[in-house]
């Protein structure tokens, strides 16, 4: 059977999309997926691998296939660097053919997290990692300093360096005000695919414009290490994330804030109290809107919910808080401490 261009490119692209899942199956499950037969699906896998797409890894009898990766590395002395000389110089080049939405963001998270390396980690070196093949883009940005949690920590006074991820969360938060805004990691993880921040033992997940997730692992890493990741046909435009968090038509600052409460649940503890309920609006009152997701916290107790929707509000009128995602229990806790 003579295929159209039409179903040829759909079949490859299937195949592109699902051989990173797949890498041991794919020709059987395009087979199935299309009801065409294993020589077809070979013949185009042969086409995929002549066109440097994807290659085959293995024996011919137990054949792997993978999208063929390119991947660069590069060390630096973190003395006198600028971040955007090495994207134009070592990075850039790599990336012409994107779009240009894709690219800018690229660039964008790029120099802010480089930046922050640069001035925030007392790290002697920066490695860095640029990976891609035909789907996606990846950047890996390693330093040995101190670490971005415990930096937090140690300038917030906290108790445990897991708290500092909340305070990333919220945004706006800098160790050095005078220099820096504190928005570079909270729109650098909402505007890529895949945002992750590892750090000793603690790892912070970010996926799109929605709340990350934390937990501990088992290795004690030195420093810090990002990853952001991004799909080469992305629809995002840094400009509509900048928009959602600040109104260009009343105030261009970044005055909204989107705060995932189950972060504030460490190591399986209730959110009851007033202290944890302080720690949670810390720094609420620079932003004009702060929305509070709920989601996966399935209770919270009187005094909790007391010191943020009553006594934090009466002082406060000017910050508007929003509910998202709250079950019926959290719901008329927050009623009742409103009522009184």
């Amino acid at each position: 059977m003579r295929f159209t261009e039409e179903v040829v490119e759909l079949i490859k692209k299937y195949i592109i999309t699902n051989v990173s899942s797949n890498p041991n199956q794919i020709t059987q499950q395009t087979c199935e997926h299309f009801g065409i037969t294993k020589p077809t699906v070979l013949k185009y896998l042969k086409e995929l691998d002549r066109d440097r797409i994807v290659e085959k890894t293995g024996s011919n009898r137990y054949p792997k296939y993978k999208l063929v990766q390119t991947k660069k590395r590069w060390e630096y002395k973190n003395k006198n660097l600028e971040e955007d000389i090495i994207w134009r110089n070592d990075i850039s080049p790599d990336l012409k053919s994107l779009n240009a939405n894709v690219r800018n963001i690229c660039q964008y998270g790029f120099t802010e997290m480089v930046n922050n390396v640069i001035d925030h980690s007392e790290s002697d070196n920066i490695i860095i990692w640029l990976i891609y093949d035909f789907l996606n883009v990846e950047f890996r940005i390693i330093d040995r300093g101190i670490g971005i949690f415990r930096k937090i920590k140690r300038a917030l006074g906290l108790e445990r360096s897991n708290q500092a991820i909340l305070e990333l969360a919220k945004g706006k938060f800098t160790s050095d005000p005078e220099n820096h805004s504190g928005e570079g990691i909270f729109f650098t993880s909402r505007v890529f695919d895949t945002f992750v921040i590892i750090s000793h033992r603690l790892n912070f997940v970010g996926s799109g414009n929605v709340d990350g997730v934390i937990w501990e692992g088992q290795r004690d890493i030195d420093g810090t290490g990002v990853l952001m990741r991004i799909n080469k046909t992305s629809s995002a435009q840094l400009k509509d994330i900048f928009d959602e968090y600040a109104d260009p038509n009343k105030d261009p600052s970044f005055h909204k804030t989107i705060i995932p409460v189950k972060l504030m649940e460490h190591e399986g503890e209730a959110l009851l109290s007033r202290s944890q309920a302080k720690r949670l609006i810390t720094r609420f009152d620079r932003f004009v809107e702060v929305v509070l997701d709920f989601e996966g916290v399935t209770q919270i107790g009187q005094a909790f919910a007391d010191q943020i929707f009553r006594v934090f509000q009466n002082k406060h009128p000017g910050v508007h808080l929003t509910i998202r995602n709250a079950n019926t229990d959290v719901k008329n806790m927050i009623k009742r401490v409103q009522s009184d």
